[in-house]
């Protein structure tokens, strides 16, 4: 099958990966370079890395909707099937419709369930003990068309986002696989969604890791593990931000003081009399540190009341 790929982030280099072994991939379709960290340099997506190293050509759109010249250039290549995979980008009809087979996208969820731009991060974020892997045809909504395989997986209770990223994108490398043989040979039957039981994920942004000390431990815990490594989760502590880089709830402890009291050790009180054990954390304009250590620097700690300005 001659294919153009679509995608951006990590979590479609398996997919590629395995694409490039078992069929032709014709192009590589990825975001433009962005400015990227402290220095704000230029920096390749990873899937434009990735297919340079293979020997592919990469192409970059600012934009795919209302670009006629991408549009022929992707014509011009005489691909029968698109695959999209952590793009980043809404394709428009006139893209979409190009291919003979039509344009097969894969999203990490079980649609219609996390239809959006975050579902792995909405998974983890709602305690899920399981979720999964969808291919499926792309129109012009979001996450909407009809499905033409699904493989369900476990989360794991110290599942974070990159490590049920780099499991949903192995799983769903070879899932694809196996659905664009069958689908080019018409044995799939693509079957449409229940829209009445869609939800919706949302983009996510750097005010969602703030802290709540109201939620319990566990809520706590799965919002540190949905937004690893970013944005992370972060509170106030006498007007600094101060981030949470490691932490686990601690299953036998209760305590009857406020949510965000600092306990000994470093522990903290979160909703339901729960308790949050703060592990590595970093203090606004200081390095990352163990909660030992940062004990020892900030006597004042213990007893404190986290989140407040």
């Amino acid at each position: 099958m001659r294919i153009i790929f679509f995608g951006t982030s990590n979590a479609a280099l398996p997919i590629l990966e395995m694409l490039n072994k078992q069929h032709q991939v014709l192009a590589v379709v990825t975001q433009p370079d962005a400015k990227v960290g402290r220095e704000r340099e230029m920096t390749e997506s990873p899937v434009s890395v990735l297919a340079k190293e293979m020997g592919l050509k990469v192409l970059k759109p600012q934009e795919a909707k209302n670009n006629d010249l991408f549009r022929l250039e992707l014509q011009s290549f005489g691909a029968e099937m698109f695959v999209v995979a952590a793009f980043g980008q809404i394709l428009p009809p006139e893209v979409i419709n190009l291919p003979k087979f039509k344009t097969l996208n894969v999203h990490f969820s079980l649609l219609p369930k996390y239809r959006g731009a975050s579902p792995i991060q909405s998974a983890l974020l709602n305690g899920e003990k399981e979720t999964g892997a969808s291919i499926f045809i792309l129109d012009e909504q979001v996450d909407h068309g009809p499905v033409l395989g699904q493989e369900k997986m476990p989360i794991d209770d110290d599942d974070n986002f990159l490590t049920l990223s780099e499991k949903l994108a192995q799983k769903s490398a070879k899932l694809l696989l196996s659905v664009i043989d069958s689908y080019a040979a018409g044995n799939l039957n693509p079957a449409p969604q229940d829209d009445s039981s869609a939800s919706h994920t949302s983009i996510i942004n750097k005010q969602h890791g703030q802290i709540e000390w109201a939620k319990s431990a566990q809520q706590i815990y799965n919002q540190f593990r949905a937004f690893y490594p970013w944005p992370g989760i972060w509170t106030k502590w006498q007007g600094k931000t101060l981030k949470i880089l490691d932490c686990a709830p601690v299953a036998s402890a209760q305590s009857e003081k406020p949510p965000g009291t600092v306990l000994e050790g470093g522990a903290v009180v979160c909703g339901g009399n729960s308790v949050l054990q703060i592990k590595v954390l970093q203090l606004e304009g200081k390095n990352e540190t163990a909660m030992q250590d940062f004990l020892n620097g900030y006597r004042n700690f213990v007893g404190s009341r986290l989140g407040d300005e």
